[in-house]
């Protein structure tokens, strides 16, 4: 962000691109909603999912989208699914403590899955049914939150990634891969969301809402921003260390440095270096008054 500067093409970057991206996503949601019906439908009966594949009209004022969802259901879970939770909480948790080095990052993701899990576990202990959300509405809120993501995430490239020195198809091809990236990983993680809370009770709902669910759909930007930021940029920035050229030594390159010393090294707070700036403004001052005669 050094030496940003406010001109008609970062406002046409920042505004106007991604409009074009969202108008144009927008546009094409009616056959995408069109593609990811055939693909549930064609997974349906492989994954073993009852009921079939229905449609949830979400609407924005006059405008509407029909997002076709799976109408699948779960249970509340019996005994041995919460012994099972149990399980593998525990297991999660211990496992973290092993992994030590390169590996700790991934022990801390380890120990943070166990206490959502730990949550879970805990409310299905002592509430009872039934749930407040079903396996249905999940699934089809979940797609609605996905398309909310694929017509906004424009907007969240332009301001986080068109404001640097990229050239103009670095910022088109960002744009066009987080969104070709979502429009698969969508309908990919609604069929494993349901197929997983069918088959092991509304007890993973949580794991995979608050984990698995909209904040991987955030890092895949996340890691395609990271990529991105590593191109080269076109402009003035060092186009490998991507930093502002330095300025030259201000020290004479002919004169060898001088080597510190204890004794020439002195600690200076703020108040002394004014108190000894005014001592050197006073004795040049007496110099030439001619008052610093020698006796």
């Amino acid at each position: 962000m050094i030496g940003l500067e406010i001109s008609w093409t970062l406002l046409v970057d920042l505004f106007v691109l991604p409009m074009m991206f969202a108008v144009a996503m927008f546009a094409l949601l009616d056959p995408l909603m069109g593609a990811w019906r055939e693909f549930f439908n064609a997974i349906r009966e492989p994954l073993g999912l009852p009921g079939v594949v229905s449609t949830r009209v979400f609407e924005v004022g006059p405008l509407g989208v029909a997002i076709p969802y799976f109408t699948a259901g779960s249970f509340w879970p019996e005994p041995r699914d919460l012994q099972t939770g149990w399980l593998v909480t525990v297991v999660l948790f211990a496992v973290s403590f092993f992994l030590k080095d390169r590996w700790l990052p991934f022990g801390y993701l380890l120990r943070f899955l166990s206490a959502i899990q730990l949550t879970a576990q805990l409310w299905f202990t002592f509430a009872a049914p039934p749930f407040t959300y079903d396996l249905a509405s999940y699934t089809a809120g979940l797609l609605i939150c996905g398309v909310v993501i694929l017509v906004l995430s424009p907007f969240l490239v332009a301001f986080t990634f068109h404001i640097f020195d990229f050239l103009l198809w670095q910022k088109v091809a960002m744009g066009t891969l987080l969104l070709a990236h979502l429009s698969v990983l969508l309908p990919l993680q609604a069929a494993v969301h349901t197929w997983v809370i069918h088959r092991a009770s509304l007890l993973a709902m949580p794991m995979l809402f608050l984990v698995f669910g909209v904040l991987l759909d955030v890092f895949v930007y996340v890691a395609l921003y990271g990529w991105g930021m590593s191109w080269r940029s076109g402009g003035v920035l060092d186009a490998v260390e991507r930093r502002p050229p330095t300025m030259p030594a201000r020290y004479p390159e002919g004169r060898p440095r001088p080597t510190p010393t204890p004794q020439s090294v002195r600690a200076i707070t703020p108040i002394g270096s004014q108190i000894i700036r005014a001592l050197g403004y006073g004795s040049m001052l007496v110099r030439r008054l001619g008052l610093g005669g020698r006796p």
